[in-house]
């Protein structure tokens, strides 16, 4: 199977296409990038029966344990408040090393790497288009979802790193992650653009706006944590994250 045939089956599988049996997921799940698997688990976590399936995978072996730590997961897992689920999470994740750890490490490695070798600015916009203006814009381009990143190479490289490799270490109060659980048991995760008439408007990772009537949210929690997801170490290569840093540090 080529890349882009697992890719479109990825596709089919979040959206609901194929049968979605543990089975098959599990199968699927063995073979998947770690970015593979966090779009996985995303789709698994919008209603209680997908994250179970996706908890009973990780005690198995068969999804990386690591993914039940990721905000994206955590929050919609917390929200449903089903206290044997979250018991079986943090039996999932106690023995894991310490992420702060590792996160403090790929932030020193990465900063280190950037100045032995710096990236090239001119392959850097492609990158922020694909991987970025789907929330941020500069110049007047891409979304107004996230920051206006206007001027962001004056933030320098270190503090540059920090943001895009722990996005939950500084977050703005107007840019929190929202997660609400529906009467009908779904979970949408993103940043809040507040009531529009008697619906509320959430703006996924994707960019995308989901209107959610208000007689149809069961509960509505505001984390301290950032919709921005945190895994572009995952998404690009070493080399593009360096062309990345350079053309936003040209900004």
């Amino acid at each position: 199977m080529t890349l882009q045939q697992r890719s479109a089956a990825y596709d089919d599988l979040i959206s609901g296409a194929d049968s979605q049996t543990p089975k098959l997921m599990a199968g699927i799940m063995k073979v998947a990038t770690s970015a593979e698997q966090l779009r996985i688990a995303q789709s698994l976590c919008r209603d209680v029966a997908g994250a179970t399936l996706l908890v009973a995978m990780a005690e198995k072996g068969a999804a990386a344990a690591e993914l039940l730590r990721r905000p994206v997961i955590a929050d919609p897992v917390a929200a449903f408040g089903n206290a044997d689920l979250s018991s079986r999470v943090e039996g999932v994740i106690k023995d894991l090393p310490d992420a702060n750890a590792a996160v403090e490490q790929l932030i020193k490695d990465a900063r280190a790497e950037y100045l032995r070798q710096p990236g090239k600015a001119t392959a850097g916009t492609a990158l922020f288009e694909k991987n970025c203006s789907v929330c941020h814009q500069i110049a007047g381009k891409g979304k107004k979802v996230g920051p206006n990143l206007d001027g962001i190479g004056k933030r320098g490289l270190d503090r540059l790193v920090e943001d895009i490799l722990d996005p939950n270490r500084n977050v703005d109060v107007a840019f929190r992650s929202t997660t609400v659980l529906t009467t009908a048991g779904k979970v949408v995760s993103g940043l809040s653009k507040g009531i529009d008439g008697a619906r509320l408007v959430v703006v996924n990772s994707k960019g995308e706006e989901i209107s959610i009537p208000e007689d149809e949210i069961e509960e509505q929690l505001v984390s301290r944590r950032s919709p921005m997801p945190g895994n572009i170490s995952e998404v690009v290569n070493r080399q593009q994250f360096r062309d990345l840093l350079a053309w936003l540090l040209s900004r």
